[in-house]
């Protein structure tokens, strides 16, 4: 398939041929970063779009994609914005041939951080990227980053009222999150499968993997970052056609404390996908092409959290370079 999609990408306009389209909230920067960004595009031609509210960045992208499917969306925030970006294009069916950039203008830019700054694709030229697509209570949804559930998720929440509530931004809110839900620390009884499994060192296929146990949290995904810096997933790419997933099994307090400075620097695993001494009994790391997960209440998409309905169960598939990005 990679193959194709490199044939294809031949085919299509580059950026700078394209129409490009900057959406930025007019709030965002006290008003400031709407202004900036008028100045900085006044001579290249652009256009800029205002999104206010939550769900304006994907009606919006959608709408560009569908009249346009060769244009290019240039989205100023954080992983929300990205979420909402993706969803748009996705939902648009212009998938293959549109494209996207972000700016990171948000409390949280993990997805940035990974696409625009890791070195893995050159600046300013079409790369074809990876997309998980899910289904929960029968409702469809997209993410470029990373799937939370359990802990992490009540994390995000939590992180998401500190932010509301006191001065707390970025990483900073994200350790008072894990801090405050620690205290509470509930477990999630789960069933998983993994299907489509690899090593990770090899590549070789292995069987499909089923667990049903108490689960401290889960994450999934695409990037390497959650929570402004957290290396949950320090082995994951944007263009492998894979999920790496990570299951943390149920540990004391004191535990997890003593283990939260490895997890936090994606030092846990080495490069063939092996946990360190200190965390064989703890987790488990599974690279793969779809994953079930029936249990939870509640789920976390880069950073957007979603119930998952009278069936408690969410279902994860990789869509192989389904989308193109332009990292700046």
């Amino acid at each position: 398939m990679k193959v194709r999609i490199e044939e294809e990408l031949k085919t299509l306009p580059a950026v700078s041929e394209r129409h490009q389209v900057h959406i930025v909230n007019p709030a965002a920067g006290n008003g400031r970063l709407l202004e900036t960004v008028r100045r900085a595009i006044a001579d290249m031609g652009g256009e800029v779009r205002e999104s206010i509210g939550t769900g304006d960045v994907t009606r919006i992208v959608r709408g560009l994609f569908e009249a346009e499917p060769y244009a290019h969306a240039v989205v100023y925030g954080g992983d929300g914005t990205v979420f909402e970006a993706v969803n748009g294009i996705m939902q648009s069916g212009a998938n293959r041939t549109a494209s996207f950039s972000v700016i990171p203008a948000g409390s949280g830019n993990d997805f940035s951080t990974h696409a625009n700054d890791s070195g893995l694709h050159p600046k300013s030229v079409l790369a074809p990227i990876d997309v998980i697509r899910t289904v929960s209570d029968g409702v469809e949804r997209y993410f470029v980053n990373m799937m939370n559930i359990g802990y992490d998720c009540s994390v995000v929440a939590r992180t998401i009222r500190l932010k509301e509530k006191t001065f707390l931004r970025g990483s900073a809110a994200y350790i008072g999150g894990v801090v405050t839900e620690l205290l509470m620390k509930k477990t999630t009884d789960a069933a998983i499968t993994f299907e489509g499994c690899v090593d990770p060192a090899h590549g070789a296929s292995l069987p499909d993997l089923h667990l049903e146990q108490k689960i401290l949290f889960t994450a999934a995904g695409n990037g390497s970052c959650c929570g402004g810096g957290f290396h949950a997933l320090p082995l994951a790419r944007l263009d492998d056609g894979y999920l790496d997933a990570l299951v943390v099994n149920d540990v004391s307090r004191l535990r997890f404390i003593s283990l939260v400075g490895d997890y936090r620097a994606g030092t846990y695993i080495n490069e063939q996908g092996v946990p360190n001494d200190r965390f064989l009994r703890v987790l488990r790391f599974v690279r793969c092409r779809k994953m079930r997960i029936t249990g939870p209440e509640r789920f976390c998409l880069d950073g957007e959290i979603f119930p998952t309905g009278e069936d408690r169960t969410i279902e994860a598939e990789v869509l192989p370079l389904a989308l193109n990005y332009v990292p700046l």
